[in-house]
């Protein structure tokens, strides 16, 4: 099975925090072994960027921004017009980088990797965490 993920659970796995869910965990490693795929919205990558130039977390960006681009299985999806158009039905969710995870993972038809509640208690998309 493939997934969407968010920016938090993509950074605490690479940096293998211990607030990463098992489950979340696990499916990260199921990537690394090539049997699924991990969809990135490009809005995940602008928004780790963020936190690594603010210093919020201690990462290396560029090793994770490599690793991301030499993998199989972590795919970047670019913000583009069939995004944007699922952005159009999402009256619910305010915020715009939820939006655009959100709409990625409806236009792609897979469930999102997250943390945020918010995003849990929408009802018509999946979640794991």
């Amino acid at each position: 099975m493939n997934f969407v993920t968010d920016t938090h659970a993509l950074l605490w796995w690479f940096i293998d925090s211990p607030k990463l869910s098992p489950k979340a965990s696990e499916i990260y490693e199921i990537c690394e072994k090539g049997e699924n795929i991990i969809f990135i919205p490009s809005i995940v990558i602008a928004e780790t960027l963020s936190i690594f130039e603010k210093k919020r977390v201690s990462f290396d960006f560029k090793k994770l921004f490599k690793k991301i681009n030499e993998s199989e299985n972590f795919v970047l999806i670019p913000l583009d017009y069939p995004i944007l158009q699922k952005m159009l039905d999402l009256k619910d969710i305010t915020e715009l980088h939820d939006k655009i995870i959100v709409s990625t993972a409806r236009y792609l038809n897979f469930p999102i990797i997250t943390k945020d509640h918010a995003l849990q208690n929408l009802p018509y998309i999946k979640t794991v965490w």
